[in-house]
């Protein structure tokens, strides 16, 4: 009997301890829809300041963590005229739209 009773101390206190379905951060999604033309048609991505790909009318990405953050786009094509970057500070709390030269 105190065995049981044993096991079972252990294993409520396990399950306790183990995090819970509800503990892991909400996560959303950011398309970046890139209109712009020209030098910008297809731009740089960067969040927080590390590279994340190249975005050519729209891309989607995917299960971002809620949070601060800071993007930057610029065209692929510096020193050409009506070269542009771009930067907004979002804080992801819902499912959000970037869009570029609307």
């Amino acid at each position: 009997m105190q065995r049981v009773l044993l096991w079972t101390t252990i294993l409520w206190v396990l399950g306790a301890c183990a995090p819970s379905q509800t503990d892991s951060p909400r996560r959303f999604d950011l398309i970046v829809q890139n209109q712009c033309t020209g030098p910008n048609q297809t731009v740089f991505l960067y969040i927080n300041g590390e590279f994340t790909a190249t975005v050519r009318g729209s891309r989607l990405f995917p299960g971002l963590r809620e949070g601060r953050y800071e993007l930057r786009a610029e065209g692929t094509q510096p020193g050409q005229p009506g070269h542009l970057r771009f930067t907004r500070s979002l804080t992801l709390d819902k499912d959000t739209v970037w869009t570029l030269c609307p």
